[in-house]
């Protein structure tokens, strides 16, 4: 079990997921203390919001010790469930940049004040930009290790190819979450619900332009950052090899 886990990355895996919850941690407690002028804190849902978006962190592992440690048929099975359970749950995290409505939604501007100017105003941006910040990176950091799992099985071609299903599927999942307030466990505890609401979507015309606009961009931001971490991992994966020359 050590040597396949050795094979995954382990144990600097396990060291990025410690950081990323201890920056978990440091986020979210930073965005449920921030306070409106009135004294009011708008945004206590976030520790359930990051907690939802761990889910799919944790089944990750999981994935990881089910491929070190069961035997082939019983491992086959367990993956495949576990993968099914990591895929519904996997929006939950990159959803987190939409977080980022809320500063809009809840700061009380002034229209005759430029409430850019005001500093309490960027402590509200900038704490949900961490979060939302935070919510990329660990979706691809997720993302990446199940990756790495396909391309195990099926080779490199089929995970990217995985990789592109997940991001657009999960830009399907955002919209959802976000316009209809859909959970992941309304696929299961209300289908006929989710079934009416996705049909709505094309039953009206400017809803289906809306559902196509809006899940595209986020398709497009959610790809164009993890290619773009990729590239950050493939320069430090190549200075590695150069470092093992010396």
């Amino acid at each position: 079990m050590y040597a396949r886990l050795r094979s995954l990355n382990y144990p600097v895996k396990g060291y990025v997921f410690i950081v990323l919850a201890v920056c978990s941690v440091i986020s979210t407690l930073w965005i449920i203390n921030v306070r409106l002028p009135s004294g009011g804190r708008p945004y206590l849902f976030i520790w359930w919001n990051m907690m939802l978006a761990w889910i799919p962190m944790l089944l990750t592992l999981l994935l990881d010790v089910i491929y070190s440690s069961w035997r082939r048929g019983t491992r086959t099975f367990l993956l495949w469930i576990t993968g099914a359970v990591w895929f519904f749950f996997y929006p939950n995290t990159p959803y987190l940049i939409t977080d980022l409505l809320h500063v809009f939604a809840r700061y009380p501007f002034l229209g005759e004040q430029r409430f850019w100017g005001e500093p309490y105003f960027w402590n509200h941006v900038l704490g949900m930009l961490l979060v939302a910040v935070l919510g990329l990176t660990m979706g691809f950091v997720s993302l990446e290790s199940v990756r790495q799992l396909v391309q195990r099985a099926r080779g490199g071609f089929v995970s990217w190819l995985f990789v592109l299903a997940v991001l657009l599927l999960s830009s399907l999942g955002i919209y959802i979450g976000r316009f209809f307030r859909g959970n992941t466990w309304d696929i299961i505890s209300a289908p006929s619900q989710l079934y009416t609401q996705v049909s709505s979507i094309w039953a009206d015309t400017l809803q289906r332009a809306h559902f196509v606009e809006f899940s595209g961009m986020v398709f497009a931001i959610l790809f164009i950052s993890y290619v773009s971490t990729m590239c950050v991992v493939w320069i430090g994966n190549s200075r590695r090899d150069e470092w093992r020359n010396w």
